[in-house]
């Protein structure tokens, strides 16, 4: 298990791919808001992008030409594909930029947000079922992206707390580094946490850590039954971090 993703990507094998690029760019600036309170203002820049198409998924790395344009400082990308079946795209190199690629449904127009910054390549990869036609069109902004932090803080909490459920199990039922005390005294502790979490979030996913509490007191309260999550519990935790820009890093204790 690696100490950066914890979501692993199961993807079939990668499809020829046809690429055309279509469009052009203009420059469309948005109506100034009305002023505000303090007397300031300030009028978002967006520049539309030409539109990228395909069938199937992108190489893998560094996947395709993503022109970056200059000054801009966010990018909202429009991926449209239909099938139902998940798709997942990264701008540039998410793991060196600390992200993690974003993930949508293929049934019809999914609207997705990166930052733009100095370490932002100029290319995109996306995997998507093979044969399913995709076409994906950006619209870059001069306003920053800006990360809600109280989810940061909360997912950097969780990270704490899942990875201590994993480490206990893999300790104990893997790599055998402890007995069955050692591993229930590490995994009431992580509850403990995680009772505390619930208590305390104010973000959407407060929902979702009560559930993964009531696994973790029930289904999930055997050894070695977080090594077998499906993930179904952890997605929507994972995805309000991920589109945030603010991954949940699962730490691994052994085996690294």
């Amino acid at each position: 298990m690696t100490a950066a993703r914890p979501t692993i990507i199961g993807l079939s094998a990668f499809a020829a791919l046809t690429i055309a690029l279509v469009g052009c760019t203009a420059v469309e600036p948005a109506a100034p808001p009305d002023p505000t309170p303090t007397g300031e203002t300030s009028v978002e820049l967006i520049m539309n992008g030409p539109a990228i198409t395909g069938t199937g998924p992108t190489e893998p790395y560094p996947g395709v030409d993503f022109p970056l344009q200059e000054g801009m400082r966010s990018v909202t990308i429009d991926i449209e594909c239909a099938g139902d079946g998940l798709f997942y795209a990264e701008l540039g190199d998410s793991m060196a930029l600390g992200q993690a690629p974003l993930r949508g449904t293929c049934d019809g127009t999914t609207s997705l947000v990166w930052p733009i910054t100095e370490k932002t390549e100029p290319t995109f990869t996306l995997w998507v079922p093979d044969g399913v036609e995709w076409t994906a069109t950006p619209h870059f902004s001069t306003a920053e992206f800006v990360r809600d932090e109280a989810i940061a803080a909360e997912c950097e909490a969780f990270g704490n707390v899942y990875s201590a459920l994993w480490n206990a199990d893999s300790g104990y039922v893997t790599y055998q580094a402890f007995d069955e005390t050692e591993w229930k005294a590490r995994v009431d502790a992580a509850v403990v946490e995680l009772e505390s979490l619930v208590k305390t979030s104010d973000t959407a996913m407060a929902d979702s850590f009560a559930q993964v509490l009531a696994a973790a007191r029930g289904e999930k309260a055997a050894p070695g039954a977080w090594l077998s999550e499906s993930s179904t519990v952890l997605d929507p935790i994972t995805d309000t971090c991920n589109t945030n820009h603010s991954q949940m890093i699962v730490r691994a204790e052994f085996g690294g």
